[in-house]
């Protein structure tokens, strides 16, 4: 982290830099102001983290520099340093940033705690930053919605583009990253000339990594080809083992997987395992994303298994296996609550219950509640219900039998329930009903 001393008194800042070297290693002071101006300039120069800051400085006073500091860069933390323990001053420079106090003469237990607790507050909330960073990424790949992210997380950003590392190392803060994967958004539209130096000068930086790009984009929806564009770069390159980095190769566009994916929707599994070699180099992120909305869209319980995992034909050929089981007792149950319907159909006249389809079906009872709901959007005894009253409508149109013989025709026992239920439904009791249609 980096720190600044603002500090008038010569001995004073001296040692304050040395009590900071002695005693904190990960702590970098990379500049020292002797009035409020000069730690502006500074601030501005060098961004640090923390800024330990005097309050009676000649000329701008510590707080008046605080102020300037805050607007232009709110996330600077400030450590306020001075003999006079004011509660007015307390009061302003709370509302600046100022996360701790070190009274003059300070001790070094109380110093030395201030520290780390204002170190323990960046570290959380680089912490939080770096989760919002992946999350934005993971969107982004994912082709989801980032629009509210990128709000908070880049205002200003214009365009960006992704790229792919063979090994993971550590990037530039100016980068976003998430394991090899690396992103940069910038607050102007990029053009793949610019891209192609930030690139070269990245990987001078890094050495023997090759470093897959993909182009950049100015639209949110379209920065995931960005990413699939940078994979396909980085295989090109480790095949090739001559550039280290670089854009996809232009070539004619390989099959996509449309086909594959169909026939897995429509659960052929033997033309899903035909297709197999074939297509099982081209399984990627994008492909597994894919899969996963053809899962979802039939309410099917995706399997637990990272993208992660995938890194073998024989991972991807037991991942979709799972899949395939899925798919299977889909068009399995698919069949059952069909077979449940018609049974339905030709006995809704007698006393039927959820227990006799379940037998029927040889589904449980649980499982068969659960499937008519997702398959009909109605609960069985709400679905038993239409067919009656769908059977009882047709009946009074007929205008051949009384309201009784109707009601024992589909299934209740007890007339006046009957046109308690059929009013329900319909919103008129059973003979007004027949009265329109007679008119």
């Amino acid at each position: 982290m980096k720190v600044i001393i603002a500090e008038d008194e010569l001995l004073e800042r001296k040692a304050m830099r040395k009590f900071l070297e002695e005693h904190f290693t990960d702590l970098e002071v990379v500049g020292e102001a002797v009035n409020g101006r000069k730690a502006i300039e500074l601030a501005e120069s060098f961004l640090p983290d923390i800024m330990l800051m005097d309050i009676k400085m000649p000329g701008l006073s510590g707080i008046e520099a605080m102020e300037r500091i805050h607007q232009a860069n709110p996330s600077i933390k400030f450590i306020m340093v001075t003999a006079y323990d004011s509660f007015d001053y307390a009061k302003k420079a709370m509302k600046l940033g100022v996360r701790e106090y070190i009274l003059k003469p300070s001790k070094k237990e109380e110093t030395i705690r201030a520290i780390l607790r204002v170190k323990k507050e960046i570290d959380q909330e680089q912490q939080t930053l770096d989760n919002r960073r992946a999350l934005f990424l993971t969107k982004l790949i994912q082709g989801e919605d980032v629009s509210r992210l990128k709000l908070n997380l880049f205002t200003k950003m214009q365009s960006g583009f992704f790229f792919v590392m063979s090994e993971m190392v550590k990037l530039p803060s100016e980068y976003i990253q998430h394991d090899k994967i690396g992103f940069y958004p910038s607050n102007v539209i990029l053009d793949n000339g610019t891209v192609l130096k930030k690139i070269q000068a990245l990987q001078l930086e890094l050495g023997t990594v090759y470093i897959g790009v993909g182009h950049p984009y100015a639209n949110l929806t379209e920065l995931a080809t960005s990413y699939y564009e940078a994979k396909q770069a980085l295989r090109h390159l480790v095949e090739a083992g001559q550039k280290k980095y670089g854009f996809p190769p232009k070539v004619e566009e390989s099959p996509d997987i449309d086909g594959f994916l169909q026939v897995l929707k429509e659960g052929n599994e033997d033309s899903v395992w035909a297709q197999f070699d074939e297509i099982c180099h081209q399984l990627d992120m994008e492909a597994y994303y894919k899969i996963k909305q053809v899962v979802e869209d039939k309410s099917l319980k995706f399997p637990e298994c990272p993208f992660e995992q995938l890194t073998t034909s024989e991972d991807w050929r037991d991942f979709l296996q799972m899949v395939c089981l899925e798919i299977r007792h889909h068009f399995q149950s698919q069949t059952k609550i069909e077979r449940a319907k018609q049974f339905i159909k030709e006995h809704y006249q007698d006393q039927i219950s959820l227990e006799d389809v379940s037998e029927y079906t040889d589904l449980s009872m649980n499982y068969l509640s659960n499937l008519f709901r997702e398959t009909t959007g109605r609960t069985f005894s709400d679905y038993l219900t239409s067919i009656r009253i769908k059977m009882a409508k047709e009946l009074l149109q007929e205008n051949q039998a009384s309201l009784k013989e109707i009601s024992f025709e589909i299934g209740y026992r007890d007339p006046n329930y009957f046109s308690r239920v059929f009013k329900k439904y319909e919103g008129i009791s059973p003979k007004q009903y027949q009265n329109q249609i007679v008119k």
